[in-house]
């Protein structure tokens, strides 16, 4: 993972990218739902139900940066935990903004070493909370999935194609990176076979430079996980944590449908927001703009209706997304032009676990 500051150009046109899909997709879902019938429904509502869904929000980040801090603490370096929820607002930021949420761990790397947080210690900690993210993705929405069999299988073949394309893609990656932690030589001989492929069929150019990259990573991987096998207490805790994650992220729409008045299962929530979340996790869009809110209408709509689907997309998307990539861009402007902390030594590498 390179050390990146992303300039100002590429910030700018990926907040123009993020406006374009969104206008483009409210327009497309504005042509067959009544804004005047939103309108009403929102009149309707009891907002204040909304606050949870806030702080659904705000634990999804708090668990991401206690996963840094813990992680971080293995390496005897004490990030203190404000420092670390900077760092957790800047991933969701930058991950909005790029296609496949590509430069969220770049930057977040980027600040992590320009506060004196050594390059080897904070990259290996945002790759094991990336890996274990996915991961947790995968399992989660594929238990929800097959629990939801026949819901999946109703669905057109668009769904379909996009939730067996996520569970392909992230079951490749998790698979690919317990491979790594278990036998780097067998994952370097698959991955050079798999560039080799890509290399004649023409869809990749330079063989030796996407070898070395993806060598890199896969050393890295090795290294890190052959670490972290000293602390399995911490590798139980990371997969805690994220789920507590996820489920908040999943509960937003709950908490809208109660703010509109519908007497809906929380359960019920969890599952359908798994299965649409492992289903557009592999769209190359910045936010998965367009797929998430085509996903949701598809996966709500016989539940729901289309005109409640639409307004609980427009509530929940709003808190979820939106409102979260504006407040994360403010803490990431205000970490940006922030000073290095000086941050403490910390804790001996044992103290994690105590």
């Amino acid at each position: 993972m390179k050390r990146k500051r992303m300039k100002r150009r590429e910030m700018l046109i990926g907040l123009c990218g993020i406006i374009l899909l969104s206008w483009v997709t409210f327009h497309v879902l504005f042509k067959n739902h009544s804004i005047e019938a939103l309108k009403e429904a929102l009149q309707r509502s009891e907002l204040w139900l909304l606050l949870p869904g806030l702080g659904c929000m705000l634990l999804f980040v708090n668990c991401e940066a206690a996963n840094i801090r813990m992680l971080m603490r293995t390496f005897s370096r004490s990030v203190p935990y404000r420092r670390s929820l900077s760092y957790a607002f800047a991933g969701f930021y930058f991950s909005a903004i790029t296609p496949s949420a590509t430069g969220g761990q770049p930057m977040q790397l980027y600040y992590m070493t320009r506060d004196g947080l050594g390059f080897a210690q904070s990259s290996f900690t945002l790759l094991a909370v990336t890996a274990v993210y996915q991961m947790t993705i995968l399992i989660y929405g594929s238990i929800a999935a097959l629990l939801n069999l026949s819901l999946c299988m109703s669905q057109g073949k668009l769904m379909q194609c996009l939730l067996l394309m996520g569970i392909l893609v992230n079951g490749c990656c998790s698979g690919l990176i317990l491979l790594t932690i278990l036998n780097s030589l067998l994952a370097k001989r698959l991955i050079r076979a798999l560039i080799g492929f890509l290399c004649k069929i023409k869809l990749m150019r330079n063989k030796r430079k996407a070898e070395r990259k993806l060598e890199e990573i896969i050393n890295e991987y090795s290294r890190g996980g052959a670490y972290l096998r000293k602390y399995p207490l911490v590798i139980a805790r990371m997969f805690l944590y994220t789920t507590i994650q996820l489920s908040g992220l999943y509960l937003v729409p709950y908490f809208a449908g109660l703010a509109l008045g519908l007497d809906v299962c929380p359960g019920r929530f969890l599952a359908l927001q798994a299965i649409l979340s492992l289903a557009v996790t592999a769209v190359p869009l910045p936010g998965s703009v367009g797929a998430s809110e085509g996903a949701f209408m598809a996966l709500y709509g016989p539940a729901l209706g289309a005109g409640l689907s639409f307004s609980v997309l427009v509530l929940g998307r709003g808190i979820s997304f939106y409102g979260m990539l504006a407040v994360s861009g403010v803490i990431t402007a205000a970490l940006q032009f922030r000073g290095k902390p000086g941050l403490p030594t910390g804790q001996p590498p044992h103290s994690v676990l105590e």
